[in-house]
């Protein structure tokens, strides 16, 4: 006998659908001896990601009246044996499902003796989510990024916290050559954290970012693929107990794998927006302890290898792992549209501005490409005021002109902390920088003070940062 049934779902939500498929042993033609019957029923089945376009592992599968979880496996697989007959309900639980505000239960339905039910369970694709929670000409594409706001340690949703969306649109036309239009899209939460933001492009790359007051969490990067209607669920952890604190009880470990190399020691691992750095083991490992709680990003470097960024929720209630895995660096000689892009970039970060103010000594990427620079210490061996200094096998770079003697570096626009002198030159490559600002004394821009300003301040952009 076989069924199939529509699930019915709890008001105030969406639903997923599940497919019911019923069958009495005794009643089903076999070539070997029917298996003994015990009056005991069986469910089983399968739940889908139709979000993602595969299964959905690791969700929690409730039974009403059953005692006890099942979990599914790595192929969103079930199985509940030995079950009295009766009248069951089954429902899921997962956290993407708390993130897009699904609820996924089937309709109840009859078991009886000797019986075995198959259950297909599907999480709801992009296109259903997106008609039900983005009105009709939200925006000029049909795509959306949605989820929840929750405080990291009370786990309660934050309500009236506004979530912004930025990414920037590029057009390349032999009418207007390269235009570079930036977009920012804004969404508060209601009184359960969630959030909207629809309309949006698909083949998107954005960053997205929660606040709230003084509360901010890091802008994590997102990204929206290549399908008509494309949807993101991210829930964002965004702590309002103490605004800008740089301690926590939260704990981040992990492995940075170089590609194409066995080991991963010596990689340099930061919490974006904070002074955390850790160096890592032979073994490519590390760990972070006493980190703020919040949605953060960690930004990992080597020496020869592409610099890669990773969002993740910290919280004191569980320790985080991740993998960060780093690309082989490859210098390549810029063509003319690349090199228009670029000029464009350093326009948006007002390295061009700056440049024209007369304030400080500014290298652009034609200098640096004439000096062909082989160490990042090499380049400022010709810029007036500073000098290269050797400290064993290092060197580090120190103003001429006395003062504190305190010199302080950023890399694309983010404060660098150093874990001993001169250690920049052993994770940032000459061949990856592309424009340089250095400054001594008075003039020193606001968003590269820090401290009293008193120190040598010298500013660098990469290619991973200036790039398009």
């Amino acid at each position: 006998m076989m069924r199939i049934r529509l699930s019915v779902g709890v008001p105030g939500g969406l639903f997923g659908f599940a497919l019911l498929v019923s069958s009495v042993a005794a009643q089903e033609p076999t070539a070997q001896a029917p298996a003994a019957k015990t009056g005991k029923a069986e469910i089983s089945g399968v739940v889908v990601d139709s979000l993602h376009m595969h299964y959905l592992a690791g969700a929690d599968v409730i039974i009403e009246g059953i005692r006890g979880t099942v979990v599914t496996d790595s192929v969103g697989r079930f199985r509940m044996g030995g079950l009295p007959p009766g009248t069951y309900q089954v429902g899921v639980f997962h956290p993407l499902l708390d993130t897009i505000g699904t609820s996924l239960a089937t309709r109840p339905f009859r078991l009886g003796p000797d019986s075995a039910t198959f259950l297909v369970l599907a999480v709801p694709s992009a296109p259903t989510i997106i008609r039900e929670m983005c009105p009709a000409g939200s925006g000029e594409g049909s795509s959306a990024v949605i989820g929840h706001v929750s405080d990291p340690e009370t786990l309660q949703p934050v309500a009236d916290a506004e979530v912004s969306i930025a990414w920037v649109q590029i057009e390349v036309s032999k009418q207007v050559g390269i235009r570079r239009t930036p977009h920012l899209l804004r969404d508060t939460t209601n009184a359960l954290g969630a959030f909207h933001i629809c309309g949006l492009p698909s083949s998107l790359d954005a960053t997205l970012q929660a606040h709230k007051g003084a509360a901010a969490t890091a802008e994590v990067p997102v990204s929206l693929g290549d399908r008509a209607s494309e949807l993101v669920a991210r829930a964002l952890f965004l702590s309002l107990a103490a605004p800008g604190v740089a301690v926590g009880n939260a704990t981040v470990s992990g492995k940075v794998v170089l590609e194409g190399s066995s080991t991963g020691g010596g990689s340099r691992v930061e919490l974006v927006g904070t002074e955390v750095v850790a160096l890592t083991n032979e073994a490519g490992e590390f760990t972070m302890t006493n980190l703020p709680s919040g949605s953060h990003v960690l930004l990992a470097r080597h020496l020869g290898y592409g610099a890669e960024t990773v969002p993740v929720d910290l919280t004191s209630h569980e320790p985080k792992n991740v993998t960060i895995k780093l690309p082989k660096y490859v210098a390549v000689m810029d063509p003319v549209l690349v090199t228009a892009r670029r000029n464009r970039s350093l326009d948006r970060v007002g390295f061009s501005q700056r440049k024209k103010s007369g304030f400080g000594y500014l290298l652009g990427p034609d200098q640096l490409a004439r000096m062909n620079a082989f160490r990042l210490t090499d380049i400022f061996r010709r810029v007036p005021g500073v000098r290269v200094v050797s400290n064993g096998f290092e060197e580090s770079v120190v103003s001429n002109r006395g003062g504190s003697g305190c010199v302080q570096y950023y890399v694309d626009d983010m404060p660098w902390t150093s874990t001993s002198p001169g250690d920049i030159n052993s994770f940032v490559s000459a061949h990856e920088v592309v424009a340089v600002e250095v400054y001594q004394g008075p003039g020193v821009p606001v968003q590269f003070t820090r401290g009293t300003g008193s120190c040598l301040t010298i500013v660098m952009w990469t290619r991973f940062k200036i790039r398009d």
